[in-house]
């Protein structure tokens, strides 16, 4: 497991300024989990139980990506996407979905209302960092493509 983290010091060393990935996520045992996992690779990691407490946090300093589960209690992670999407201030904010392994009409939903891309739960740590780091060159390379369904 250790071996896992050394495999990615090289890019940790590359990125040139503290990436902030907030974590929104009500269940507390995969809350803790990812935020361990990405304090472990030098993220700048907050974490929050609600959709409301997401929001509020990325419209007052809006992250570099964000980890969203769609399951919470006050809103659903896709209200969250949609309603972040929305504002000019946090549109351009990457979104990463958690889900549970679904048909491919959901997933495509979750896409449409803006999603950067998701991780089936239970998470790997592995696919976690990779996901954050592919978004986060996304993000620097000008974004995800968008294709034509």
């Amino acid at each position: 497991m250790f071996d896992l983290f050394s495999k990615f010091d090289a890019k940790k060393r590359q990125r040139l300024t503290l990436s902030s990935v907030p974590i929104i996520e009500d269940n507390v045992t995969d809350r803790t989990f990812i935020q361990r996992v990405l304090q472990k690779m030098n993220f700048e990691v907050m974490a929050v139980e609600n959709g409301r407490q997401g929001v509020a946090m990325a419209k007052q300093k809006p992250p570099d990506v964000i980890v969203l589960d769609y399951f919470l209690p006050d809103l659903s992670g896709l209200e969250v996407c949609r309603i972040l999407k929305g504002n000019p201030g946090t549109k351009n904010i990457p979104i990463i979905f958690l889900t549970v392994a679904e048909d491919g009409y959901t997933l495509l939903e979750r896409y449409e209302a803006g999603a950067h891309t998701f991780l089936n739960k239970p998470i790997c740590s592995k696919e976690l960092i990779r996901e954050v780091e592919l978004t986060l060159q996304d993000k620097r390379e000008g974004g995800r493509k968008e294709y034509d369904l």
